[in-house]
């Protein structure tokens, strides 16, 4: 046989067990899928459904695309484009994992029912939301970081990073395998509940930002939730003015907090702390410092940056 046939023979090989293997791959997806759906609407008494399950040998990731919701009545409630999963795994927590929610969008019929009291801005907005988590099991520390985009309203990024999370990814992966099973009884939430609180206890802060902007419409919506209580926009920024005021902040922090509340425009807010001190010990020291707010500021590294 010629090299060039040789090639092609080996390719196609390769091509069908490909092909065989990412058939079983998405199969046992779809069973896997099946098993968490059945137990979501167990204990919600909403109901899922979605057109298509794929999971990329290559890329490690599992999308779904056209999920919809419905309710206990069968009346729709919204609809998702797609989410795709990056780093999943059933057993560990892995070094990296990530979501990516594309396009949520409430059903019309939730729509009309929410828009005497609800922005039309927010009800008609398509919302995408992100998360990832990095985590180093040998130093124990976990990377979190969470975006949210709602259409051409707003936007919001939030990051953080934590020491010692061992005990925390424990409980979370004894949690998630027991979930996955069938519904917790009343005992088991209350033993992961204690579980929890004991890893929150042991965690170490270490760095927080926050970032928000308008993408266009976030002043709007604040005018028509300030009409709907019958509030004027220089009423609510004197009442924001008296609940900064009673905040254990810097000057400069309040006032770049005020600068957020006239001009709906940004808002950045970032600490970072340079010993890792447990949660506890953390609280106790903090505590100590609310009645020095200058002190404090230096103590979290605190910046506060609003337009």
């Amino acid at each position: 046989m010629k090299k060039p046939l040789i090639a092609i023979a080996v390719i196609g090989t390769i091509a069908a067990g490909y092909g065989v293997t990412q058939y079983k791959a998405n199969e046992k997806l779809n069973n896997e899928i099946a098993k968490q759906i059945s137990v979501f609407e167990e204990t919600s008494g909403f109901s899922v459904d979605y057109k298509e399950a794929n999971y990329s040998l290559l890329s490690q990731e599992v999308s779904l695309k056209d999920i919809q919701f419905k309710g206990p009545e069968g009346e729709d409630l919204a609809v998702i484009s797609q989410i795709i999963i990056e780093g999943y795994e059933t057993d560990k927590i892995s070094p990296y994992t990530s979501m990516d929610l594309q396009g949520l969008r409430f059903a019309q019929p939730l729509i009309e029912q929410a828009q005497q009291t609800a922005p039309s801005e927010l009800l008609n907005a398509s919302y995408d939301i992100t998360s990832s988590l990095k985590y180093d099991e040998a130093s124990g520390k976990s990377d979190f970081d969470i975006g949210f985009v709602a259409g051409e309203v707003a936007s919001m990024d939030m990051a953080f990073s934590l020491g010692n999370s061992k005990s925390l990814m424990e409980v979370s992966l004894e949690s998630q395998k027991l979930q996955s099973q069938s519904p917790l009884t009343m005992e088991q939430e209350l033993q992961l509940q204690s579980k929890m609180m004991m890893a929150m206890q042991e965690l170490q802060p270490q760095s927080f930002n926050f970032t928000f902007n308008n993408k266009g419409q976030f002043d709007t919506v604040v005018e028509k939730q300030l009409s709907a209580v019958q509030l004027d926009k220089l009423t609510f920024v004197q009442q924001a003015q008296m609940q900064v005021d009673m905040l254990p902040l810097a000057e400069d922090s309040k006032s770049e907090l005020m600068n957020f509340v006239n001009g709906l425009n940004s808002l950045n807010i970032s600490m970072q702390l340079n010993e890792n001190k447990a949660v506890s010990q953390l609280a106790m020291e903090l505590a100590g410092l609310a009645q020095q707010p200058e002190k404090l500021a230096e103590f979290l590294n605190l910046q506060v940056k609003g337009s």
